[in-house]
């Protein structure tokens, strides 16, 4: 969570009370009540925990369209965002070690201090995977993956998109290991 930046960071707001919506880039709305507004941005109350970096557009009830915006910071039901965001730079690409294997499955997660949970996996390599979340974590995150019968694997988020995200282990699974995994999971 980031704290509010400092006023002398942007354009002067205006103090508003304007009823809205936000719009996620999987179609979820929720509501917003707009309480400042300048030329490159706006101070929102929500009831959605939103995550700094998230983009969403912005809807003002009585006005036409929907405004580009990103989550700039969020901190107790209030978020800062900011209108037309500059697109992020494609993340470097850089060769991988293993092929991926693509299947779909079942795994379980677990955040620290957390219970696990069971998340669908979409691609597998000996050295990370791709899954889809149920709680989001933050790049950088640790989380424990496991596989039925096998003791849970150390593994970093990677990245994050929406509700899907790539997780690097921590330690590449031991190739013998690999096939056994490979094989339970396509049973």
């Amino acid at each position: 969570m980031q704290s509010e930046p400092s006023s002398n960071d942007r354009q002067p707001r205006r103090v508003v009370e304007l009823k809205g919506f936000g719009v996620l880039d999987d179609g979820t709305t929720f509501a917003i009540s707009v309480v400042d507004l300048s030329y490159d941005g706006c101070k929102v109350q929500t009831d959605l925990a939103l995550i700094p970096g998230l983009t969403l557009k912005v809807s003002i009830l009585g006005a036409k369209g929907a405004v580009p915006a990103v989550v700039r910071w969020y901190k107790e039901g209030v978020a800062g965002l900011r209108f037309n965001p500059e697109p992020e730079p494609a993340p470097k690409q850089t060769p991988r070690d293993h092929e991926r294997i693509e299947l779909t499955a079942q795994l379980s997660l677990r955040r620290a201090g957390r219970q696990q949970y069971a998340a669908r996996l979409f691609d597998i390599t000996p050295t990370g995977c791709r899954v889809e979340f149920i709680e989001r974590p933050r790049p950088e995150e640790r989380l424990w993956v496991k596989f039925d019968g096998l003791d849970a694997f150390e593994a970093t988020v990677r990245w994050v998109d929406g509700f899907y995200g790539g997780l690097e282990f921590v330690r590449p699974i031991y190739p013998a290991v690999f096939d056994m995994v490979l094989a339970r999971l396509r049973a």
